[in-house]
Parts: C-alpha cells; structure tokens; sequence
C-alpha cells in the first residue's frame, strides 16, 4: 500500500483526495476505508496505476473477455513467478501438479504463428500434457474425445466446466464408458452440484472445482476433503462485502473483492472482480491452514432484475433447465426489466408442452411483470475465451440506496500528466518502450 501511493501516480492522487495515509494501517480491517476499484476504472486509469519505481520488468496481459469486454493489464515478473507456485501447488492438491499425465480440455483462441504452434508442442510434452480444443461442441466430438482419452490415459483431467459436463452426458447418453482418471480438475467456469454428480458418476473419478482469473491466476482451489475453496491467501486477501461495500455476515453471499499483495508493477488493490461468494467460517479438516470460500455463486451481472424489484440470480437458469433433459443448451438474456429472452439448442424431444412448462416455472420465479420468452436455435455462441455465458445482461445494475450519511463517490476522470510535465520528462516515459505498451 505504502508502494502504491508513493509509485502509482493514480493510487497517490485519489488517496490524497479522499484523505487516506497508507502509513496509518495496522491492520487488514483498516483497508475497508480504502476504495474499491473495477475494471472501468483500470481501463481509463491503466497507464497512471503502473508503478514508476526503478527496475520493475512489466509484462502486459489481457483477461479473456468472458464480459463482453477484454481488460489489458500489467503485472511485474517476480509477481507471475508467485502466480505460477500457487497454481502448481493448487493443482498439486488435486493430483495434477507438474508432471502428471494430463488431458486438457480447454479454450484455445486465434491462429498462432507456426513457431508459437512448435514452442506449444515442446511445452506440452514436457509437461506431459495433451490439449485438446474445448471450442468443438459437435456430436462428433464426443467420439473423438472419448478416443484420445482412452488413449492418452490421464492421470488427471483438466477441463473447462461446461465442456466437461457436456462431454459427460454425451457419453453416459450412448453408454460409453471413458478412461477413470485419478482426479478431474475444473474451472474457468462455475461448476454446479448437479455438474459434479454427472461428471464424477461417468468418469469415475473425484472433481476438483478451482477458481481463477486472469487478472490473479488461481485465487483458490480445492483439496481432497472438498470442504471449500482454499484461497492462496500468501498472495491475495479476499474480501467478501455487500453492495454497500460492508463485509458479509457468515454464510451471506456478497461480492469478490481482491487485493494481490505481490504486484508491484501494476497494484489491484480492492480490486472488485464482479463475482460473487461466500465466505467459509470453519477451518478445512485437512489442516492447511488456509481461509475458504465456502461457495463461488457467479457473476454479479448474473443477477437479473423485474419491474416489480425481484431479484433473480443466474444460477437459478442451470438448476432449472437441468430436469429439462430436451435442452441442450441455453442462454439467458436480458436487455430491460420486463423481458427475459432464453435462447434454447433442443434435440427431437422438444415440443410445445415441454416449452410451455419450462416458461410456467420460469415464471414461478421471476414473477408475471415479466415476460419470458423461449427462441430455438441453432448454436449458442461461445465468448471470444471459449466459455458459455450462461446470463447475458446487457442493462446496468440499479444502484443500491446510499446509507445514511454515505457520501456517494465519482471515480477520477482520466488525467494526462505528458500535458503538465511533457513526454520526455513522464514519470513513466521508461515503460513505453516495454511489451506493456
């Protein structure tokens, strides 16, 4: 914190402004009178977060867009070298640390260059890894994956949610029966109790849900006792809070809040990701140590709202659609509050009736100030990170009432110091020449 207010232009200028001393905090409650930040404001405020200490080595990523929205960010090496042990020690939990036979079923974007291709395959064999590209959501592919993993035959399976439990009723739908793995790791994606139950029921073989971003890598991740998610709290601290930015009571859902502790080219601090959790009370039995996340419920902008003020959240559609054996795949999306558009991939099963009552206990929920309407089509579109997005919300949040005596705050608009200063004398004129940008 003392790091970033005396490197980051940005961090230095909004604290001073709201009167905050990182010199005062004693403790991780005192950083609860600390901003949060979103990807908005990294986007109009990316260049002037970067670190202008000496002999930081930037390295620019870019998360996925599984939004909507890609976001470009920075992090220093010795930061992606500590991402990198959480990860391995994570998967280690679940049997899939380095060196492990694996079978990965993942996305995989764009067409890269045939020496990027090479560098992939000597990668991959070191690592005794077989990718296969999730993007394929064909009837055929079911055969072809059931092939490679009979015979590639994994010591662990390393999948995309979705994907995976695709790929698992397909298989137990013709009777086929794949290679039992020793573990199955998913993630990338929110895994339902009903997603675990068919995936292990098929492969035979425990599942191991993590959860993850680019922005952080593997922010938790669980063990064999399945007691939650423990969150690599060495790196990150999680906070869990309300809309009003209060922590959450035990066993209340609130929204992911992360401050990485490592980054020093480019600090997140109460950085909110648009996800939403439940905080775990009770210490896993495995004795690690670690704090969980009882529950990662889903997006934020999951939640979709009516004109008569319910509110509905994303993981409702999966639970529901899961008894409607017709549906193949679907998605929810919502423009404004009186209507709710489920787009529907069906097989021979689908009919009126079935459609009908679908719309019926839809409406059980959402109440009848909405209308719900169901379109067949062909294909549901993956993001540009190979992920399904379940809820489409192309309309912003209504706000929450401010408290009592809570000043509502404006973020800073974006301020161009090459104006003041000049370009060659830019606090970060050294980092312009850097893969950052």
């Amino acid at each position: 914190m003392r790091h970033a207010a005396e490197t980051c232009p940005y961090y230095s200028r909004a604290w001073q402004e709201l009167g905050l001393d990182a010199r005062g905090l004693t403790s991780a409650a005192d950083l609860q009178k600390w901003p949060m930040i979103d990807r908005d404001l990294i986007r109009a405020h990316r260049f002037e977060m970067r670190s202008t200490a000496p002999g930081l080595e930037l390295m620019a990523k870019t998360t996925g867009g599984s939004s909507g929205v890609p976001l470009e960010f920075d992090l220093d090496s010795d930061s992606l070298a500590r991402r990198h042990a959480a990860w391995h020690r994570g998967y280690s939990w679940a049997g899939a640390g380095p060196g492990s036979r694996q079978w990965h079923l993942w996305g995989q974007v764009g067409r890269p260059s045939r020496l990027r291709r090479l560098k992939d395959v000597l990668y991959y064999r070191l690592y005794r890894r077989k990718l296969t590209n999730s993007y394929d959501t064909s009837a055929e592919s079911v055969s072809r994956y059931l092939k490679e993993i009979n015979r590639w035959r994994p010591q662990a399976i390393v999948a995309y949610t979705n994907p995976l439990y695709d790929l698992a009723r397909g298989l137990e739908e013709r009777g086929l029966r794949p290679y039992s793995p020793n573990s199955i790791v998913v993630g990338a994606e929110k895994l339902h109790d009903f997603q675990r139950e068919v995936i292990e029921r098929v492969f035979q073989a425990p599942v191991f849900e993590t959860y993850g971003s680019r922005e952080f890598m593997l922010i938790g991740g669980e063990c064999e006792q399945h007691a939650g998610l423990h969150l690599t709290h060495e790196d990150l601290l999680v906070e869990i809070v309300d809309d009003e930015g209060q922590p959450t009571p035990v066993g209340r859902e609130g929204n992911v809040v992360i401050t990485d502790l490592t980054n020093y080219g480019m600090p997140f601090i109460r950085y909110q990701n648009g996800d939403r959790a439940i905080a775990g009370s009770e210490p896993c039995p495995c004795g690690r140590g670690l704090p969980l996340l009882k529950k990662v419920v889903g997006r934020q902008l999951d939640v979709l709202e009516t004109p008569d003020g319910r509110r509905v959240p994303g993981e409702f559609f999966p639970h529901l659609i899961k008894d409607f054996p017709a549906v193949r795949r679907f998605q929810v999306v919502q423009e404004d509050r009186w209507t709710i558009r489920l787009l529907v991939v069906v097989d021979d099963r689908w009919n009126t009736e079935i459609r009908d009552l679908l719309a019926e206990q839809i409406h059980d929920t959402t109440g009848y100030a909405v209308e719900v309407e169901i379109s067949v089509v062909d294909e549901i579109p993956l993001t540009p990170a190979g992920k399904r997005q379940v809820v489409v919300r192309r309309m912003p949040p209504a706000p929450p009432a401010p408290r009592e005596g809570q000043v509502r705050r404006q973020p800073l608009p974006p301020r161009d110091f090459t104006a003041e200063v000049g370009a060659a004398d830019h606090p970060l004129a050294e980092y312009s020449k850097t893969p950052a940008g």
